[in-house]
């Protein structure tokens, strides 16, 4: 159709945002052992999606999930970028970022996201999180 808008659509978790390395070193050092992933998922990574990868079993994904949830403060402005960030800078059609995230202290999940994507790059970012 002519004249219609086009967007790419990426997920934030796996691909710009490397929570799999984060939710590794922060279960390891909660579980006081270290997490090894046979296969890592594709993404999106949500915490779930980690946890079964991980072979977690239901009480330790949930004391990680807590971990993030309610020690660490504006915990998804921790996180650091993956390689391939840089890569997504190019000019192109308006991009929609979308990741489904826990809620965690400090500031809303939404706000988090829009500054982190802001502090690499991605100005005026239009971004879409839905709650894990």
């Amino acid at each position: 159709m002519e004249g219609e808008t086009k967007f790419r659509v990426i997920p934030i978790d796996g691909v710009l945002v490397d929570v799999r390395r984060t939710f590794v070193e922060l279960g390891s050092s909660l579980l006081r052992r270290p997490l090894h992933y046979s296969a890592t998922p594709e993404p999106p990574h949500t915490l779930g999606r980690l946890s079964v990868a991980a072979g977690l079993d239901d009480r330790d994904a949930l004391r990680i999930r807590r971990l993030i949830e309610l020690e660490i403060v504006d915990f998804w402005l921790t996180v650091p970028a993956t390689e391939t960030t840089a890569m997504l800078l190019v000019p192109g059609p308006p991009t929609i970022f979308y990741a489904k995230r826990v809620k965690t202290r400090g500031k809303p999940v939404l706000l988090q996201t829009i500054e982190w994507l802001e502090r690499h790059g991605f100005h005026n970012p239009i971004v879409w999180c839905e709650e894990e």
